[in-house]
């Protein structure tokens, strides 16, 4: 299973060692191909992957950050990928760009995606609305909006 999380730990080391944490195996041209598929081709400029992030990647922004850890779960060739709120901090933009990613990566695995936002979930083959660790609703996109239940009233909030 690939597992990302909210918070993304980044080690004292190079992006590189940041990365192959993920994939041992993977190649450089591997590892600056996900690197720019996630949005961060100027992580390259420079030393490149040997570019030293320094204790917990202090000199990357949160959004950032986020977008490594997904580059990590990319590397890792697994089944199953959980996603904690994947896209938070992360501008309009970045976040539809990462969640096109996502979909077109993860065609053929099982995709857990726990997230607040209800941005991209008519994508997803089922939506579960959870309230105090129970599920309230569950469906598809358009099944919840036409039961007019809780998730279609945060739907129409937005």
């Amino acid at each position: 299973m690939s597992v990302v999380t909210q918070r993304v730990d980044l080690f004292n080391g190079s992006l590189r060692d940041n990365l192959i944490l993920a994939c041992p195996s993977a190649s450089d041209t591997a590892l600056s191909h996900v690197l720019k598929q996630v949005g961060l081709a100027r992580l390259l400029e420079g030393q490149g992957l040997d570019t030293w992030l320094g204790d917990g990647g202090r000199q990357l922004s949160g959004g950032e950050r986020r977008r490594l850890g997904i580059a990590r779960g990319l590397l890792h060739s697994a089944p199953i990928m959980l996603l904690d709120e994947p896209t938070e901090g992360l501008d309009v933009q970045t976040e539809a760009e990462i969640l096109s990613l996502l979909k077109t990566h993860c065609q053929d695995k099982t995709v857990i995606i726990i997230t607040h936002r209800l941005v991209g979930l008519e994508q997803m083959d089922t939506v579960c609305l959870m309230d105090a660790g129970q599920i309230v609703e569950q469906g598809t996109h358009a099944s919840l909006l036409n039961a007019n239940g809780r998730y279609a009233q945060l739907m129409h909030r937005l």
